[in-house]
């Protein structure tokens, strides 16, 4: 399995690849990262919610998530950065 960094995504690539497996491992990650993820998929995804949880948590491509969620795939990748750059964001 590789990783590559995302352009555009202002996060170094070992950060990015820490959040990319986290998110990979959601069933087996503990409660509070579970919720993390949920939260994140909430706040960054909004309508498209469910879609940005397949994009984050599964190895579908982005153009058949988009497809299926019926949301266009730049909207997706909009979303997918915001999830990356919110994960190591301090709450308020």
């Amino acid at each position: 399995m590789s990783f590559r960094k995302l352009q555009g995504v202002r996060l170094p690539e070992e950060k990015q690849g820490l959040v990319r497996y986290t998110c990979l491992t959601y069933r087996e990650q503990p409660k509070w990262v579970r919720e993390k993820i949920d939260r994140l998929c909430r706040t960054c995804g909004g309508e498209h919610e469910e879609a940005l949880r397949e994009v984050m948590c599964s190895r579908g491509g982005v153009t058949e998530i988009a497809l299926r969620h019926h949301v266009s795939e730049s909207v997706l990748y909009e979303r997918r950065k915001a999830f990356y750059e919110a994960w190591f964001k301090k709450r308020k």
